[in-house]
């Protein structure tokens, strides 16, 4: 593999990076004034590792109740490394393989990621979002900037990430005390929208409940392969 990650870091990484731009003019990301209507079901997506395969998973749940519907996953290896800002073409791939096996197509996808906020405005959910045709909400563990600002401790509590003196996401407090979260606009949602569907699908936890969910049944399956 380590022949392969070389040539990933020169010749793919650029290539990486124009097929983000051009995508990006071709679809816009975060700024929407049209929001997903009549919301019934809601999918989250995520991945676990073992060695150089990924476990990709998307739940099904029913919204607003929030119960588990169903769920599928893939099983494939992973030809893409981790790089800042290109985490798309690392995950994505197995979330598309697992999209196939689907039996319903949700009304709005949470991914395990950024979407505006990001350096070049296209970030993993609003990759996902334009190849699938689904919104997204791109829910982030980590800032893609260390210029952020940590909110209050309580919940709802949150404060503006700028880059570039732009505002393109927010630091958002989802559980009383527990570490933020970093949410944005994907595809075909606004950050308003992102904020308020966050809030309402968290459940008392840190993690909206789709990713937390599609988070669990991965690191199960990733057990059970190891």
């Amino acid at each position: 593999m380590e022949p392969y990650r070389n040539r990933v870091g020169t010749d793919m990484e650029e290539f990486a990076w124009i097929v983000q731009v051009r995508m990006k003019e071709r679809y816009g990301c975060g700024k929407t004034a049209r929001h997903p209507v009549q919301i019934q079901i809601i999918a989250g997506a995520d991945v676990a590792y073992t060695g150089e395969y990924g476990i990709g998973v998307v739940v099904l749940m029913s919204y607003p109740s929030l119960e588990l519907l169903s769920h599928v996953y893939t099983k494939r290896q992973v030809l893409f490394p981790y790089i800042p800002g290109l985490f798309a073409f690392r995950e994505f791939p197995l979330i598309m393989a697992a999209f196939e096996k689907m039996k319903k197509i949700p009304d709005l996808l949470f991914i395990d990621g950024h979407g505006y906020a990001h350096p070049r405005r296209f970030g993993y959910a609003c990759h996902a979002g334009a190849v699938l045709g689904i919104p997204t909400i791109g829910i982030a563990k980590r800032p893609l900037t260390l210029q952020v600002k940590i909110p209050g401790i309580e919940q709802g509590s949150y404060k503006e990430i700028l880059m570039e003196g732009e505002v393109t996401g927010i630091t958002l407090r989802t559980k009383r005390g527990a570490p933020p979260v970093y949410v944005s606009a994907g595809y075909q949602t606004s950050l308003p929208y992102a904020f308020r569907m966050a809030l309402d699908t968290t459940c008392g936890r840190r993690i909206p409940e789709s990713i937390r969910i599609a988070d669990f049944i991965a690191c199960k399956y990733r057990n059970y392969f190891s």
